[in-house]
């Protein structure tokens, strides 16, 4: 699909920028060049697609079973503010 000057031109002052006729023949290139990729990939049937990658197939999976931590008490004693039963930190910027 080709993009012409003025699509390019009406396009811009829809965005409300400035553009030079180089950039906007610049620009009408590319944006023609974008919609025939787009064209390209509405071609394509994604109507069943198939899983391109073997990890849900070869992965093995562990139980995901809780573990209390040996250092709970240790890491809570070393925070001065709470808020029931969270921890509270100071602001990181």
């Amino acid at each position: 699909m080709q993009t012409t000057l003025e699509d390019i031109k009406k396009t811009a002052k829809l965005a409300k920028i400035d553009i030079t006729e180089q950039e906007a023949a610049l620009y009408s290139k590319q944006m023609s060049a974008v919609l025939e990729w787009v064209a390209q990939l509405q071609g394509v049937d994604t109507s069943a697609p198939q899983a391109q990658n073997s990890y849900t197939k070869s992965a093995p999976l562990r139980e995901d079973t809780p573990a209390v931590c040996a250092y709970a008490a240790e890491i809570s004693a070393a925070f001065n503010d709470r808020e029931g039963n969270n921890l509270k930190v100071k602001k990181v910027l």
